[in-house]
């Protein structure tokens, strides 16, 4: 049953104590002020979060309302050749490359997110980006309670703007996911299968790794949805809408720069372009002149 995609209520049990609740209740509305009345209808009030049994020695969370979560970024440690600075990455599908950068381009110092996409078998249309927020937690919050924990480490939220339906955040410490969602897109079963089938893990370096389980598939590299990007990609730099630069890279076999589109870089602010590379695809936003520097010196080689 489908119902209305953003209902998370569960089916009850038989009717006949539900008189005496509704009494109960009634009694309670006299009783209380409205806003504890509102914290009381949260379906499942938050508390600290099981820790997954492959990490048990993650620090739990509780309400990301509350939680100062640091910034949802990475900011690995280069090797210096010369004037130049090489990182070995990771992107969320395991596959690695390095990269060979002007030193002043300071990439590391910018910080770098994954972001992947994927689907459940069957609901190809249903496809959703896991993508990192810069603001952590408390973004997906916005200072709001939790409505439930989900499975293992993901956890129900409000949407994060009007044009949304709930989404769904995971715990993969220290990052934290966001599975995103239409107004009328995904059912809570169908959140559920999300929950339960997605798994992270973060590699001695601090990059972020994902795998699923069937029916959630994830996206290959190169893989592109309807123009958009939809295989393993890292951003490295700051929140486009606000024009700061930004750099994109993906492992993409078969590039084509006319097929392969990047929404939130194409429609920001900034000044933006892309180009295809040794099979890797890099797109950037931002002032011009760092936008074509970056392009031009910013070297991509695959390492497995």
């Amino acid at each position: 049953m489908h119902g209305d995609p953003n209902d998370v209520i569960e089916a009850g049990g038989p009717p006949g104590p539900r008189r005496w609740i509704a009494v109960a209740v009634l009694a309670a509305i006299v009783a209380v002020p409205v806003v504890s009345l509102l914290v009381g209808r949260d379906p499942d009030p938050p508390s600290s979060l099981p820790a997954p049994a492959s990490t048990p020695d993650a620090a739990p969370a509780t309400s990301a309302a509350v939680v100062d979560a640091p910034v949802n970024v990475l900011h690995p440690k280069p090797r210096r050749k010369g004037d130049r600075d090489v990182l070995d990455v990771v992107f969320p599908d395991g596959s690695k490359a390095e990269i060979d950068y002007p030193a002043e381009l300071d990439l590391a110092g910018q910080g770098v997110r994954p972001a992947l996409g994927g689907w459940l078998e069957g609901y190809f249309s249903l496809f959703r980006q896991l993508t990192v927020p810069l603001g952590g937690a408390a973004e997906v919050a916005q200072g709001r309670p939790m409505i439930r924990r989900l499975a293992g480490r993901a956890t129900l939220w409000q949407p994060m703007s009007r044009q949304e339906g709930q989404a769904v955040m995971f715990d993969f410490d220290p990052w934290h996911v966001t599975l995103r969602d239409h107004k009328d897109g995904m059912t809570y079963e169908q959140r559920l299968l999300w929950a339960e089938r997605l798994r992270g893990r973060t590699t001695k370096n601090g990059y972020l790794v994902l795998d699923a389980a069937s029916p959630v598939r994830l996206a290959e590299p190169g893989q592109v949805f309807r123009g958009e990007l939809a295989g393993p990609r890292l951003w490295f730099g700051g929140a486009v809408e606000r024009g700061e630069p930004v750099l994109v890279l993906a492992p993409a076999p078969r590039c084509d720069v006319e097929a392969i589109g990047v929404p939130e870089i194409d429609q920001g602010p900034g000044f933006s372009t892309e180009t295809c590379e040794n099979g890797v695809y890099m797109a950037a936003s931002g002032e011009r002149g760092s936008v074509e520097r970056m392009i031009a010196d910013v070297k991509v080689r695959m390492t497995r």
